[in-house]
């Protein structure tokens, strides 16, 4: 009985050795799978998303309805997904049908938000659906989520107002490489996402007009050399010379604007303002507002050039980045141990949010985004 038992292991194991070296399956996206091997290849995808998505919770402060989240998400399909996968009343590219499995053309009833936010996070082996470019933010994915979760809702002129701010900004009539009509500019990629008036359009991106030039320039120097993290900001940054994104720094640097925060239904912010400006010494808190605050006519301002204001910024970043902080994720490749150079006084601020609890972070958020 031992040697049948051995003889056919090894058999097993002969047969699929040539198989391997043989390789008689033929894998060439020209020719179509045997009947029933991509139908199960298929459900076996569907069955891995969900049987992982199900664990996924949403965070308390992500509301996938929110029309800035749907804006940013839209955004960065444009940049990202629409090349493969077409777009409301976008047809994919031809060249992707050639694709084995082909990208397929996306609605809202084919996923949950649950189910795109993990699919946008991980991506799959196998298929050229990478994952989110942005190691260490896992906040991010939920814009795209949110946007797909409303897919169906557009056309093509409302899916060109989301994704670029003007109806009339997509006129080819395929899948063009993420761009409206003509080249993109500079200008026009920051303004999809911080709007005319570096605002970020009624909270579909964090405001930057009147922040630092220095604070600016730092920052997209750090996306564009990969030591800040962000699917949203780094495949932009990387194409910039040293000198555009001075220029841009420079530009919103020189705007000016009165910050009006988005605050979120969430947070206590009486309690955020005393630890902004006092901390709590029993949980080792350090006061926010000794190096957020002090400088401009209404004190609302930093004292230092390489420290950004936060107050008047949208509870929906403030609390983002305070997680990001907090967890050491979104800098130095996701680890504070990692080599490279990081934003000015990134470890301090990784060393006063780490002991902030969420409930500390929801109240700081709502504190700030009310100033």
């Amino acid at each position: 009985m031992k040697r049948w038992i051995f003889g056919g292991v090894a058999a097993a194991v002969l047969a699929g050795g040539a198989f391997f070296a043989l390789a008689p399956y033929n894998i060439a996206a020209s020719v179509p799978h045997l009947p029933g091997v991509g139908e199960a290849l298929h459900q076996y995808l569907k069955n891995a998303v969900r049987a992982r998505s199900a664990a996924l919770e949403v965070p308390e402060h992500v509301d996938l309805s929110d029309p800035g989240l749907v804006r940013l998400g839209a955004g960065h399909y444009a940049t990202g997904c629409q090349t493969c996968h077409g777009a409301p009343g976008i047809a994919r590219s031809p060249v992707v049908e050639g694709m084995q499995p082909a990208p397929p053309e996306l609605t809202s009833e084919a996923w949950s938000g649950k189910d795109f936010y993990w699919i946008a996070r991980h991506g799959f082996k196998y298929t050229g659906m990478p994952a989110w470019p942005g190691e260490g933010r896992d906040d991010e994915p939920w814009a795209l989520a949110a946007f797909l979760t409303q897919y169906d809702g557009f056309d093509a002129e409302s899916y060109a107002e989301a994704a670029y701010g003007a109806a009339d900004a997509w006129q080819a009539g395929a899948v063009r490489f993420g761009e409206p009509s003509g080249a993109v500019s500079v200008d026009q990629a920051c303004v999809r996402c911080h709007g005319e008036d570096g605002l970020g359009r009624d909270g579909t991106a964090p405001k930057l007009a009147g922040q630092s030039e220095a604070w600016l320039t730092l920052v997209l120097d750090a996306y564009a050399e990969g030591h800040r993290q962000s699917g949203f900001m780094e495949p932009l940054a990387a194409g910039l010379s040293e000198a555009t994104r001075e220029a841009v720094a420079r530009d919103y640097a020189g705007r000016t604007a009165a910050w009006e925060g988005r605050v979120l239904p969430l947070g206590d912010p009486l309690r955020g303002e005393a630890l902004a400006q006092r901390g709590d010494e029993h949980q080792d808190l350090a006061s926010c507002a000794s190096c957020h605050e002090g400088a401009g006519a209404d004190g609302l301002s930093p004292r230092r050039a390489d420290t950004p204001r936060i107050a008047g910024q949208d509870g929906y970043w403030l609390v983002n980045w305070l997680h990001m902080y907090r967890d050491a994720a979104g800098e130095g490749h996701g680890s504070g141990d990692a080599a490279g150079p990081k934003t000015p006084r990134w470890a301090l601020m990784v060393a006063a949010a780490k002991p902030l609890t969420d409930a500390d972070i929801l109240d700081l958020a709502a504190y700030y985004a009310g100033r």
